[in-house]
């Protein structure tokens, strides 16, 4: 399930960008995303409710393949849809502040999740929360629609035709797909197995413990993302993107040689670093590539790099562990290293392609 989804919307992106730009209409499809994933978590009510034998693991496939494709709508056409709407000068801040809400969405949803269960059963969170995002993306279609805001928004025609894929892939845009994709396999894999890591090798089992952790990661995330917005609007943001690079890979280093509430400070700053990715590479996305190819551009960056590296990454630490979980520390050492890598790779980035 877990490949599936990542690999969806690794594949996918990019035509979803592509469709983006030529028909003009980002935040319209924004709201057919959001209602595939929402149909996604109902269709997952309904496998897990009634299905069985090889109907439940066909089910349970399919609606994975949906969720990842509906993923891959969200990040790069919202970044899209930013860049038309504010100038230059606060492109960065606005993005993070965006991916703030979507931190504390993400920091919410645990708790939120078993609450609904005490009254709906495990089950009916599932189906709860699918019929609110289908509510909420009919919102987002109503919103920002073609009709609306979305023809505002969006630049005039140029003379040109618009989602040609030799126009996104820039030198920009090819670099810092490269570098996304090996930062990705590295914080993607660590994040991936951060629970099997603290329930087994730290001894915590299905703890709070565990909730707790996981807890820190997200509410990190929430004070990251405007922070290295800002700062990107004020130096040079692939030195900002390299720090956030480095700083997830010493903050994971850390958090392995450190115990107690120490330890859980070094896992908020694994989430304060990691989720920067999302201000800091559309920013950078948005010099790389003009105006009439941004969906496309966004979308290469976010789906073959982020969401790639989401789906190589967990694999490659996997091959760590065919001795057992033991290994699991010499893996997120190498994953650390790798990030400290990609790190030095972002000073390779040219610096602007256009205004």
């Amino acid at each position: 399930m877990f490949l599936i989804y990542y690999g969806s919307g690794a594949v996918f992106s990019s035509c979803v960008g592509r469709l983006a730009d030529k028909t003009r209409s980002p935040g319209s499809l924004i709201g057919v995303g959001t209602m595939l994933m929402s149909v996604s978590l109902l269709g997952y009510f309904v496998t897990l409710s009634y299905a069985t034998g090889i109907a439940f693991l066909f089910s349970m496939m399919f609606f994975s393949f949906l969720a990842g494709f509906g993923s891959g709508f969200f990040h790069p056409l919202v970044a899209s849809v930013l860049r038309f709407s504010f100038d230059r000068s606060r492109r960065g801040r606005i993005l993070g502040i965006n991916g703030a809400v979507g931190g504390i969405g993400r920091t919410l949803y645990p708790s939120l999740f078993f609450f609904l269960a005490i009254f709906l059963t495990t089950y009916g969170s599932l189906a709860f929360l699918g019929f609110a995002g289908a509510a909420a993306s009919i919102v987002i279609l109503l919103g920002l629609g073609s009709g609306s805001q979305s023809t505002q928004i969006m630049p005039t025609q140029s003379p040109h035709s618009t989602g040609k894929i030799r126009d996104a892939l820039t030198t920009g845009i090819v670099g810092l797909t490269l570098v996304a994709l090996v930062s990705s396999v590295a914080a993607g894999g660590i994040a991936s197995w951060i629970p099997i890591y603290i329930s087994k090798q730290k001894g915590f089992g299905l703890s709070g413990a565990l909730g707790l952790a996981l807890t820190a990661m997200a509410a990190g995330s929430i004070v990251g993302q405007p922070f290295f917005g800002w700062l990107q609007e004020r130096f040079d943001a692939r030195l900002i993107l390299g720090i956030s690079f480095a700083g997830t890979g010493l903050s994971i280093l850390g958090y392995l040689t450190i115990n107690g509430t120490f330890a859980l400070v070094m896992f908020a700053l694994f989430g304060f670093f990691t989720y920067a990715a999302f201000p800091l590479l559309f920013s950078l996305s948005s010099v790389y590539v003009d105006e009439e190819s941004s969906s496309l551009g966004n979308a290469i960056v976010w789906g073959l790099g982020l969401s790639g590296g989401n789906v190589i990454g967990p694999l490659i630490i996997g091959t760590f562990l065919i001795a057992g979980y033991g290994e699991l520390e010499l893996a997120f050492e190498f994953m650390a290293a790798t990030l400290l890598i990609s790190a030095v790779g972002t000073v390779f980035l040219p610096k602007s392609e256009t205004s």
